[in-house]
């Protein structure tokens, strides 16, 4: 579940395809419909994805699906499997709700990835009505969107930006078991609200290692 933000195409910068893990995918990966954050060109991802060896990719863009369709058009035609899938975000409380202030104005980070068609239906119904009705600052879904509309769908806690390493970093910086308390009561919510329909687990912890506020609280995640 690693994270590519910008796609080399010398051939020379990033992972020397004959270094690949057997069965690697991004699942975690911004293109340029993620403004102010995407790099990768869907052609250009594409074209070395497939000069990795990599027989699969998501792309996760921010708050929208604006490139799903040439997404999975492009890998198709190359032979790679298109992983359907966008970085959400999840409103403190009731999406609708335009009064709240602070950091999490913009919503929690989900990833969620489509599993099957029921799952893309559910996340092209989750994205349309963070749009409709929930933008405040950012399209915004909330929990009661996700337990009625999470069928078919995989989540990945999205990294700092999460509900679960908002806690985390608060107990990392104070100790204060509350902190603590609340980033198990988060992690168990998005489990249940994700649990095996017959496929195996779909809720998963993301771990990174760019930033020190990361590495200090992935000791955490895995606990």
């Amino acid at each position: 579940m690693a994270r590519q933000d910008v796609a080399p195409t010398d051939g020379k910068a990033g992972i020397d395809a004959g270094a690949t893990p057997p069965g690697f995918a991004h699942l975690h990966l911004h293109t340029e419909y993620s403004l102010l954050d995407g790099g990768n060109r869907i052609d250009r991802l594409i074209a070395r994805v497939k000069e990795l060896g990599m027989s699969s990719v998501a792309i996760t863009d921010h708050g929208n699906m604006h490139g799903a369709v040439a997404f999975a058009t492009t890998a198709k035609a190359a032979g790679i499997k298109p992983i359907l899938g966008v970085e959400a975000y999840v409103a403190p409380g009731d999406r609708r709700d335009r009064t709240a202030t602070g950091v999490q104005d913009g919503g929690w980070h989900l990833v969620l990835l489509a599993e099957n068609n029921t799952g893309w239906a559910n996340l092209k119904y989750l994205c349309s009505e963070a749009y409709l009705t929930g933008f405040y600052y950012k399209p915004r879904i909330d929990r009661a969107l996700l337990e009625k509309h999470g069928s078919g769908l995989i989540a990945i806690n999205g990294h700092l930006g999460s509900e679960i390493a908002h806690h985390l970093m608060h107990y990392e910086q104070t100790r204060d078991e509350a902190a603590w308390a609340k980033a198990v009561d988060v992690a168990k919510w998005h489990a249940a609200a994700f649990a095996d329909e017959g496929t195996g687990p779909r809720f998963f912890i993301e771990l990174q290692h760019h930033v020190p506020e990361q590495n200090a609280i992935n000791p955490h995640l895995i606990r």
